[in-house]
């Protein structure tokens, strides 16, 4: 089993960088969605948000005594960053490191973004100063993903949102688990779920249980379509066919692709159900 431990950086909207958009409030959506998409790969995650400090030193305090009081392999904190005056420019994301021995990891994390995104690649930078990366006692990185005075980081983020949270779950997993499959863990959890609760339609071993292209490409993009998820739970919440606790799981990041294949065939036998009364 491997561990991670992931926090958003700061402590409320408005204590981070601020300009087109809100650090904060940016770094909780991407830490949410790296969350699931971790678990979803089968890691351990402890994701960390911090709604009680009041300052800033507390604040750090706070998630570094939490990162550390956890059992992981790794620790990332999500940051956004600013460079002052507003620019039309793009500028790019950067990955922050302590130790020499992280340094290609943290290049590596840059790239990954970069690529997925078009996001300019800023690279590896050695921050030793940063109270995060000098006070917690795992392998550590602080992604700055973009910064939020550009308005091209800005467009770039809001229209690759998935691609970028894919990217760093990948290089996470990679990182703690070398020794995963690689490709798109969703669907590979998915397959993997299925696979084991109805054995019986694995006919043939050397078949994938997805028999046609067109279905698992049309099951990427559900997956990756976090609005869709989100009418797919409340849909069945409304219809009484599942349980409100459903909806706080796909909140917090709880909620697995095999819940959600779970969750969506429920739905369809109270539909049918209903139709038979």
């Amino acid at each position: 089993m491997s561990y991670i431990a992931i926090s958003s950086g700061h402590f409320g909207p408005g204590t981070g960088a601020r300009d087109i958009i809100d650090e904060v409030t940016e770094a909780r959506k991407v830490v949410d969605r790296v969350s699931y998409l971790l678990r979803n790969a089968g890691i351990t995650v402890h994701k960390i948000v911090d709604n009680q400090s009041k300052t800033q030193s507390q604040n750090l305090n706070y998630l570094i005594a939490q990162h550390n009081a956890k059992k992981r392999d790794l620790d990332v904190s999500i940051h956004f960053n600013a460079s002052g005056k507003r620019t039309d420019l793009p500028i790019g994301t950067e990955v922050l490191y302590r130790s020499d021995s992280m340094r290609a990891f943290a290049a590596k994390v840059s790239q990954s973004i970069a690529a997925a995104s078009g996001l300019k690649n800023r690279g590896a930078k050695k921050r030793a100063e940063l109270a995060f990366l000098r006070g917690t006692n795992k392998p550590a990185i602080l992604i700055e993903v973009c910064f939020v005075n550009s308005t091209e980081d800005v467009r770039i983020y809001r229209a690759k949102f998935n691609d970028i949270c894919e990217a760093i779950a990948k290089e996470c997993v990679e990182f703690v688990a070398p020794n995963l499959s690689k490709g798109k863990i969703d669907l590979e959890q998915i397959e993997k779920a299925v696979q084991n609760t109805l054995p019986s339609i694995q006919q043939n071993a050397s078949k994938t249980i997805f028999t046609s292209p067109a279905l698992k490409e049309r099951l990427k993009a559900i997956l990756n379509d976090q609005k869709m998820i989100e009418a797919i739970v409340q849909k069945g919440i409304n219809e009484r066919a599942i349980h409100m606790n459903w909806a706080a799981k796909l909140q917090t990041g709880t909620l697995t692709s095999a819940d959600l294949l779970g969750l969506s065939a429920l739905i369809v036998e109270h539909q049918i159900k209903s139709m038979k009364k």
